[in-house]
């Protein structure tokens, strides 16, 4: 036993020595939630922060690794988001990745050790995870994300692990806030939820989607398809573009929820197309590439332009039924609008008819009044 405790005493005099040997650089792709992650990690760990296009590990993010003199190095992500690295990287690499972007989230946090507060956000919301990061830096605490409706396991086993007893809560448009908060409460004593301005947040979403298609339809051409990646870039192109229609037509019926959750999906179809333009398409969106390639080599390339071209039209109709509704709707507000400006000055009429019916009542009463009272005095 004495011994034990001897050895105990020398690694820890030797243990410090030992840290500062250690050189950390923290590797993550350009995703904005797995970003946010590495950002708070690097500033706890002292660590070099190096950033990779997602989906790929490129020559500039492995040069800056081996720049830093970096001995160890967290990769933030799974091997879908950076992949190669246990490949192309020489020194020790240790992975925080879990199967989604909650896991990992929920993994890093678990480096906190303990933790009296954590900033929650949705981990789709863009905005959110700016700002969570920025809280997040200012307190020295984890970022814990969770979905629209639904706190994941493994972010309720962190909390039970980490000990907090606070979080800030940051609202996103289609976030079932009630259900959240329900669920959060099984694990802290207080949650203190951030003001949002949910049709602004719809609004600026819905924006960006259309800047991120507007990209991916300057570098597509669709009249001169010829290979997999191509015709898989398209097919996103249109989902993109559908979910894009949603989201108008929910902003312009002031269901900003639904709008926020449809620009999202339409920004996020956007942008895989555009990283299968560049020919990144890691995991799941390989087999959309692989799936086109199955259709030209089976059906040719007039016959999927064909089912593009009509995917375009369908998309094309749906918008006009679409404008033709709101049209309809906007028509009939303003026929409410001037019935009810008709009806208010109908019942205007009538309160003014009734009060000159009642002044003059009232003035004869009291002048029948005063006649009774002078014939008795």
């Amino acid at each position: 036993m004495r011994g034990l405790l001897v050895l105990a005493a020398l690694l820890t005099l030797v243990a410090p020595a030992y840290a500062q040997e250690v050189k950390v650089a923290i590797l993550v792709s350009d995703n904005p939630a797995d970003y946010a992650v590495g950002q708070l990690l690097a500033e706890k760990l002292n660590a070099t922060l190096v950033v990779t296009p997602w989906g790929m590990l490129s020559d500039e993010a492995v040069a800056e690794i081996e720049a830093s003199g970096a001995t160890l190095v967290y990769v933030v992500g799974g091997p879908v988001a950076v992949p190669d690295v246990e490949v192309r990287i020489k020194v020790t690499v240790k992975r925080i990745g879990g199967k989604d972007r909650y896991e990992t989230a929920a993994l890093a946090a678990g480096l906190w050790n303990r933790t009296q507060e954590a900033i929650v956000v949705e981990g789709e919301d863009e905005y959110g995870i700016m700002e969570a990061l920025k809280r997040a830096r200012k307190l020295g605490v984890p970022i814990l994300l969770v979905k629209d409706d639904d706190v994941p396991e493994e972010v309720r086993e962190t909390f039970r692990k980490l000990g907090a007893k606070r979080v800030q809560l940051i609202p996103a448009p289609d976030m079932n806030n009630t259900r959240i908060r329900e669920e959060l409460e099984e694990h802290v004593e207080e949650i203190n939820e951030t003001r949002v301005d949910m049709q602004e947040r719809a609004a600026e979403a819905i924006e960006d989607a259309r800047e991120e298609i507007a990209e991916v339809e300057a570098k597509l051409n669709t009249t001169n398809i010829t290979t997999g990646w191509e015709l898989a870039a398209a097919r996103l192109l249109v989902n993109a573009k559908r979910h894009l229609k949603e989201a108008e037509e929910a902003y312009s019926q002031g269901n900003y929820g639904r709008a926020f959750g449809m620009a999202v999906a339409a920004e996020n179809k956007a942008e895989a197309a555009e990283k299968i333009l560049e020919r990144v398409a890691p995991g799941y969106f390989r087999s959309h590439v692989e799936e086109a390639e199955k259709e030209l080599k089976e059906h040719g390339i007039e016959k999927a332009l064909e089912k593009l071209e009509m995917a375009e039209e369908r998309l094309e109709k749906a918008r006009e039924m679409a404008e033709e509704r709101r049209e309809k709707a906007m028509e009939k507000m303003k026929e409410r609008a001037r019935a009810g400006k008709q009806g208010d000055m109908e019942r205007e009429h009538e309160e003014e008819e009734e009060e000159r019916y009642t002044n003059t009542t009232n003035t004869t009463g009291s002048e029948e009044m005063e006649g009774i009272m002078g014939g008795g005095r």
